[in-house]
């Protein structure tokens, strides 16, 4: 009896969820382009070694977590992304590939490449996936959650690669 309350509950709220992801895929199909101009937007700043300009793309309460750590608010996001540029790390590319939104909240993934200087000051590239969380806030989209990963050296993925003996 409790199992089948449990489904009759849970159909209205798989019912709602796939309704808001269609209205959000089909309602905006510019969205993915607004991100990807975003994207670019980060991109261009910090070729241009300007933490401020990033930094004013994240809301006063974000979070950022990347391989380096955990970053809150945008003081300490505008100070790690300075440290990454006062070490020389450089971003080729940020690439958007899915972007969903419904009213004011919405989520973004996409994958990035650049280089980063070595133990030695050798630049070295680098690769990795990206998602962020984005809130409208006065009509203007704003990063409220963000999660860089380095993707795997190649080594370590031809090792997860192997079947178990």
């Amino acid at each position: 009896m409790k199992l089948a309350t449990v489904l009759l509950l849970l159909v209205p709220f798989s019912f709602a969820q796939d309704k808001m992801a269609a209205g959000a895929a089909a309602g905006h199909p510019n969205f993915k382009a607004n991100v990807q101009q975003l994207a670019d937007d980060w991109k261009a700043a910090f070729q241009a070694k300007d933490a401020d300009k990033i930094a004013a793309l994240y809301s006063s309460d974000a979070i950022w977590i990347n391989a380096e750590g955990t970053f809150h608010g945008s003081s300490e996001i505008k100070a790690e992304l300075k440290k990454m540029i006062d070490r020389g790390d450089g971003v080729d590319e940020i690439t958007t590939t899915k972007s969903v939104h419904f009213g004011s909240i919405a989520y973004s993934e996409g994958t990035y490449s650049g280089s980063a200087p070595d133990k030695s000051g050798k630049q070295s590239p680098g690769a990795g996936s990206w998602v962020v969380s984005m809130r409208q806030d006065n009509g203007k989209w704003m990063l409220v959650a963000h999660t860089s990963v380095p993707a795997a050296p190649a080594s370590s993925m031809a090792k997860s690669a192997k079947k178990p003996e």
